[in-house]
């Protein structure tokens, strides 16, 4: 590779490194968008090897300097974070850089800004695709500055063999890896959560379905969907791999035929809300950004809520909590994520206090369909209270009518076309049927959005947008506020295509391990890892009663998994030294030395006593001979190849061979 293609690879190198740091800044979507679109044009333009600032060094730099008297011009005044104003100042740097005349110290610069902006994105996105983004930007830094160290001592019409050098710049990528690696585990450390900022970047909106109203008709589209929206660790956790259970959000309350809406009026905010004695499931639960809403969700009877964090796009702050009605809870600011503790107890009777909000509940739409409460009546039979009626609903709902994601537009009445006509409809169809039907009754009833279900990643919980549900509440006087659900089993999760799903649940579970092996990843782990190597964990058998160390889930103890890294470390080790050094312990320059050697005996020419090649070189280019010229170029290479790890391809050591047997 000549020096013209060495220093255009060098240079797409640097650009590719410096857009994989920007990446990373741009998965938070905390950088303001003339800053991302300034610096997708500038990368384009470097790439295609125009360099306009070449020439105009003053103005680009006053340039420069003005859009930073802007950035932080607005974080005087609170309009921008000032870790979001550094980054997109290093940004802009990085840009510049880029585009200017390309020479060692340019390139050192760019790389540098591009290293200020992977450690600005650890603060704003800490996310698994961070951890892709730094992959990258090693890799292509690495090679870069591997480049650049070689062009040096090259001259311009040799070539340089890129394969050697690639394989010794990728040797050590590897053994900076091992060693970031363990001095990330071994060193003392806090958690990287502590100095965090992760904002989500929304890229593609809320999906959730949490929306302020219920309309019936049209498809159930959502339940096709497998993006997480939600992740929740439980204490005291569940067994199992499947939490089959319901995910309060909001609650409908009037209907008019067509949707339901709630009539709840916002209250004051405030830290926390409590409804009763804290105790039951502890819920620490992250809303993601494609959820999309500022409803809090929990597991049923939700008692407690608080303290909230909400993660915008200047950095992470506590936010206050706003009840709506009596039953929901909202976020009392917009943000692009949340996380949150909830308490959640069965054992706490849900008795209503408020007569008028149930003769609320009674209420049905002016102009209902006769044989809804024909139904309902005949069904019914001589049953009146909601513990006896629902389930009779619920049985007739599920083993008549069928569940199906594809309906028809609009219907001028989507109850009765549902009921008598199409006899088919998803979870909001069954659960307006169920209310409305109880209604008729008289026993007070309502809708209930959220979810429903989720299943186990690690030691959190997640649920995605199509576990999003709608079921009912009916009120009894003895045993207050009921949950039936008249939507069949098989209508209640997500129904994601099976390919998309099983490439969600990947990349969740990289997102899982990312989160707890390094984002999670705290002093108390170490002293833990640490704890396990030195002795087993208590209550373990000895070696005698347990010759093979597997734990109760089959998996094994740190030590035998340390010990079998080893083994195969030094596996790679040995095949190395092996396949790529050669049988022998002699350097390859070895033999083309001995091959010169040779040839000059051939020539007739002899070495003095104690004279090498470089003092035989010396003294035939002082004495004028006609091998004086060929012998310093293969002196020369010998002398690269041998200690300037610059490899001697066989096409290059023939010609150098050719050359002195020519004069």
């Amino acid at each position: 590779m000549r020096l013209a293609d060495r220093r255009k690879w060098r240079l797409r190198l640097r650009d590719l490194a410096a857009g994989a740091a920007f990446s990373a800044v741009a998965l938070s979507g905390a950088l303001p968008l003339p800053v991302t679109v300034l610096f997708v044009i500038s990368l384009g333009v470097s790439l295609l090897g125009r360099r306009p600032f070449a020439n105009q060094r003053v103005w680009s730099v006053l340039a420069l300097l003005a859009v930073a008297v802007v950035l932080f011009g607005l974080v005087s005044r609170g309009a921008l974070d000032l870790v979001v104003a550094a980054v997109g100042f290093a940004t802009l740097v990085t840009a510049h850089r880029m585009l200017s005349e390309p020479t060692p110290a340019t390139d050192q610069q760019v790389l540098l800004a591009s290293l200020l902006l992977m450690a600005g994105a650890a603060a704003l996105s800490g996310d698994v695709l961070y951890a892709v983004c730094l992959l990258a930007f090693g890799v292509f830094a690495c090679l870069s500055l591997g480049l650049s160290v070689v062009e040096g001592p090259i001259e311009r019409d040799e070539e340089l063999p890129l394969t050697p050098v690639l394989r010794q710049v990728s040797i050590g990528v590897a053994i900076a890896l091992m060693g970031g690696i363990a001095f990330f585990v071994l060193f003392p450390r806090l958690s990287w959560n502590v100095a965090a900022r992760r904002t989500g970047a929304g890229v593609f909106g809320g999906t959730t379905g949490m929306s302020d109203r219920v309309r019936l008709g049209g498809g159930g589209d959502i339940k096709t969907s497998a993006r997480v929206v939600l992740r929740a660790k439980l204490e005291p956790a569940p067994r199992g791999d499947r939490l089959d259970r319901y995910w309060v959000g909001r609650h409908f309350d009037l209907f008019d035929g067509r949707e339901w809406r709630a009539s709840g009026e916002p209250g004051m905010p405030k830290p926390r809300i409590m409804r009763a004695e804290v105790g039951g499931i502890l819920q620490r639960i992250e809303l993601t950004p494609a959820y999309g809403s500022r409803t809090l969700v929990g597991l049923e009877q939700p008692i407690y809520f608080g303290p909230a964090t909400a993660l915008g796009n200047t950095g992470t702050s506590p936010v206050q909590l706003v009840q709506v009605g009596r039953d929901e809870v909202r976020f009392a600011e917009e943000a692009n994520a949340y996380t949150y503790v909830v308490h959640s107890r069965s054992d706490v009777p849900q008795l209503e206090q408020d007569r008028a909000a149930l003769e609320a509940l009674h209420a049905l739409p002016p102009e209902l369909d006769p044989r809804i409460s024909e139904l309902a009546a005949r069904l019914a039979d001589q049953a009146t209270e909601a513990e006896d009626v629902a389930p009779l609903f619920e049985r007739y709902l599920r083993n008549n009518l069928n569940y199906t994601l594809e309906l028809p537009g609009e219907v001028d009445d989507p109850l009765t076309d549902f009921l008598f006509v199409r006899k088919e409809g998803h979870c909001e169809h069954f659960a307006t049927a169920l209310a409305v039907m109880l209604r008729t009754r008289g026993i007070p009833a309502r809708v209930v959005g959220g979810f429903f279900g989720g299943e186990r990643l690690g030691e959190r919980f997640v649920v995605r947008a199509g576990d999003a549900h709608a079921w009912v509440e009916a009120y009894s006087p003895a045993r207050g506020w009921m949950t039936f659900d008249a939507t069949p089993e098989s209508g209640r999760g997500s129904r994601p295509p099976a390919i998309f799903s099983r490439l969600v649940d990947a990349y969740e579970r990289l997102e899982e391990l990312w989160r707890s092996r390094v984002v999670d990843y705290t002093i108390i782990d170490q002293w833990e890892f640490v704890r396990k190597l030195v002795r087993p964990p208590a209550g373990a058998s000895s070696a005698a009663d347990e010759p093979d160390p597997v734990g109760p889930a089959g998996e094994r103890t740190p030590t035998r998994a340390i010990l079998g890294a080893f083994a195969a470390g030094l596996l790679v080790l040995l095949l190395w030294r092996r396949f790529m050094k050669g049988p022998s312990g002699a350097h390859p320059a070895a033999g083309f030395l001995v091959d010169v050697e040779r040839k000059l005996q051939g020539l007739a020419i002899q070495k003095q006593p104690g004279e090498d090649l470089e003092a035989l070189t010396k003294r035939l280019q002082s004495e004028q001979h006609l091998l004086a010229e060929p012998l310093s170029r293969a002196t020369r290479r010998y002398l690269e190849a041998r200690f300037g790890d610059r490899p001697l391809l066989k096409e290059e050591r023939r010609a150098l061979l050719e050359g002195l047997e020519r004069r």
